[in-house]
């Protein structure tokens, strides 16, 4: 088990070492394509909060320096408002009126950025709104002519304005981006899974240093026994809304025990799959029993091991699942993982642009 535990910290480390040094090279464009964050990825930076030392700070000074980059945004957006009252104000006050509205709701949202941000799960999802403020800002402003198009020019070199495809003003960086992704490891499910189709491209990169073993073993997060009970126990407290699927290899069985009787407490029904045999469900076979639970409903299945392939086979199912709807009450226990797959899941060797296992809470135990 100690020889699991120091493969997969050194995996995770190479891992992110790739991702660091690849993601940005094409100018972020993942992150220039608006907030990726929904309200299901919110309550995972929520717990993230919780549970990670430091992560607030990281994310309140971050969402600071956004606010700056906003403000200054705004300063162009009024600069364009003064130039459209200079020319039609007196002949559209009911224009110049909703403009400023959409002005002062943006002035808002920074002001609360520059003060004491309320980064209770409440205050998390008002974060959301300002993709909102801000489009219906723009929206605004390209209904005169020549507005957008000043807009740009008073932006270069200042503020963020630019277009894209000629005719229409780029989406923003994400508000959550700030020298890297504020919210860490807790980031949305659509950036966990690298959905990549920059140059130089991440997933590329990686197959071409990593082995398909190794990738798997680069998603696991190493973490003590007591760390893993308190990131279940936490979501268990927060409610259903909360939980999410988890792998966890190594557990002792009296902390395994522990955590299933939680578990039990916590839903109407628990189902149970206990085998000393080999984990290998099929994205299918996941799907559909894992689908079919109720939102009272929870699996425990307990098994000796699981390879790759099975563990990557079971993370395409889980990802549909949360896809579509809020992720099953779902908890895999294992051993250990096998440390050789003769092959490897059939999505690595296509090279598909999207890998489903960033975001899945894959454990391994340090004792």
């Amino acid at each position: 088990m100690e020889d699991l535990v120091q493969r997969a910290r050194d995996n995770n480390a190479r891992l992110n070492s790739i991702i660091d040094r690849v993601c940005g090279a094409c100018d972020r464009s993942c992150c220039h394509q608006g907030t990726m964050m929904g309200s299901q990825d919110l309550r995972r930076l929520y717990k993230g909060l919780r549970l990670e030392p430091g992560r607030e700070q990281v994310l309140r000074e971050g969402l600071r320096k956004r606010g700056e980059e906003l403000a200054v945004d705004l300063e162009a957006v009024k600069k364009v408002r003064n130039l459209i009252y200079a020319a039609v104000g007196e002949e559209n006050k009911e224009y110049i009126e909703r403009l400023d509205d959409r002005i002062r709701a943006w002035q808002e949202f920074c002001d609360k950025l520059s003060g004491d941000i309320d980064l209770s799960m409440e205050g998390l999802m008002q974060l959301l709104h300002f993709s909102a403020i801000r489009a219906n800002c723009l929206k605004a402003i390209r209904q005169l002519e020549g507005a957008q198009a000043a807009l740009v020019t008073l932006s270069q070199g200042k503020a963020s304005f630019r277009l894209s495809g000629g005719r229409r003003i780029a989406a923003p960086r994400c508000l959550f981006h700030y020298d890297g992704c504020l919210a860490g490891r807790w980031k949305p499910a659509k950036c966990a899974n690298f959905f990549c189709t920059g140059t130089p491209n991440v997933l590329q990169e990686i197959a071409r240093e990593m082995s398909f073993d190794d990738f798997v073993l680069g998603n696991c997060t190493v973490l003590p026994s007591d760390k893993v009970m308190e990131a279940i126990r936490l979501e268990l407290e927060l409610g259903r809304e909360f939980v999410e699927p988890k792998i966890v290899v190594g557990l002792s069985a009296e902390y395994r025990q522990q955590l299933i009787d939680l578990i039990t407490a916590q839903f109407d029904r628990v189902i149970r799959d206990d085998s000393e045999s080999l984990f290998m469900w099929s994205t299918t076979e996941a799907r559909n029993l894992l689908g079919a639970l109720a939102d009272d409903e929870a699996m425990v299945a307990t098994h000796h091991s699981a390879g790759g392939p099975a563990l990557y086979e079971l993370a395409v199912a889980l990802d549909g699942l949360r896809v579509i709807g809020t992720p099953p009450a779902f908890y895999l226990f294992l051993d250990t993982i096998t440390s050789h797959s003769p092959l490897a899941h059939p999505l690595w060797d296509d090279k598909m642009m999207t890998q489903p296992l960033g975001a899945l809470d894959l454990y391994v135990v340090e004792s």
